[in-house]
């Protein structure tokens, strides 16, 4: 039986597929629930609106995805503990690697970073997000952070990202 759950991941997979054109983050935890996932809804200063989604395959084992501007990527996250996970994939057709960790301040504020390489436009760059992911009750959430990367050629990207995240 087709559950909304298994829905929402296919058609999450489906869209991250047609849609990807570089790497892109959402401020994702490094926590994976199997059957369980997070919707992830943000806007990036001077580029729009971002969306991303995460859905636990197995307990150590989701699928992930970023579509929007200013970079999308498609790829995998392994958990190895609650507070720390290694992430890759695929972005403008060249394969990331990184880690994706989390700090906990208290109950609802938890403190979020990525940091990832790619080979991407034939530099090797680095990937970085940090930020913070506030609780507003057990489903929904506010992340706000910075998004960045720097490559061989010296040229850096940084910029402001706010929004909200759903948990299902």
């Amino acid at each position: 039986m087709l559950t909304i759950k298994k829905l929402v991941a296919v058609i999450l997979v489906a869209v991250f597929t047609v849609g990807f054109a570089g790497v892109g983050y959402a401020l994702t935890s490094p926590q994976v629930g199997q059957n369980h996932g997070v919707i992830t809804g943000m806007l990036v200063s001077d580029h729009g609106l971002k969306l991303s989604g995460e859905y636990g395959l197995t307990p150590k084992l989701a699928l992930m995805g970023t579509m929007g501007d200013p970079i999308s990527r498609l790829g995998v996250k392994y958990e190895l503990d609650g507070n720390f996970a290694l992430v890759g994939g695929v972005t403008e057709s060249s394969p990331f690697i990184g880690i994706n960790g989390s700090h906990q301040f208290n109950s609802d504020i938890t403190g979020i970073y990525e940091f990832d390489l790619s080979a991407r436009r034939s530099d090797l760059s680095l990937m970085y997000e940090l930020g913070l992911k506030i609780n507003l009750d057990a489903k929904v959430d506010l992340r706000a952070g910075i998004l960045g990367f720097i490559e061989d050629d010296h040229h850096h990207f940084h910029t402001l990202e706010v929004g909200v995240g759903y948990k299902f």
